[in-house]
């Protein structure tokens, strides 16, 4: 049974890290094409698995790493819930690093405001409400 849980979930990882990822490979690929030619580039990519999470790559790559975890500890190693857990730290810090720099670059940092109040930073789910937003700031 626990097999099966952690199989699934390390299936989930994959496939949502792999489309998660090739989707921000089109974006940023567009996005160079756009650069070339001298048009505006795309502020955000909120389309696919990023309408639902702002970092959905992560997400995946995180369902993996805690899949594995599934499997060890079924094997009676739950000792190698240490590594997923540093893993998480190190990506909890890097969304940080990557957010800021997205609010450093001025033709996306409105926008990417917007974003992120209005998607889920890792977890996918459903947007948020920009007027429920902007009640909740007043």
């Amino acid at each position: 049974m626990w097999d099966f849980v952690a199989a699934s979930v390390c299936l989930c990882g994959i496939v949502i890290a792999y489309f998660a990822d090739t989707q921000l490979h089109d974006f940023v690929t567009t996005n160079s094409k756009l650069k070339q030619l001298g048009k505006p580039m795309v502020p955000n990519l909120d389309r696919g698995l990023w309408r639902y999470s702002r970092h959905p790559n992560y997400f995946g790559e995180q369902l993996w790493w805690w899949g594995l975890v599934v499997f060890a500890w079924n094997l009676g190693h739950g000792w190698t819930f240490v590594g997923a857990l540093i893993n998480s730290m190190c990506l909890a810090y890097v969304t940080v690093l990557v957010e800021r720099r997205m609010l450093k670059q001025e033709y996306r940092a409105e926008a990417y405001r917007l974003y992120q109040k209005t998607t889920s930073g890792c977890v996918p789910w459903f947007k948020s409400s920009v007027i429920a937003v902007k009640d909740k700031d007043t």
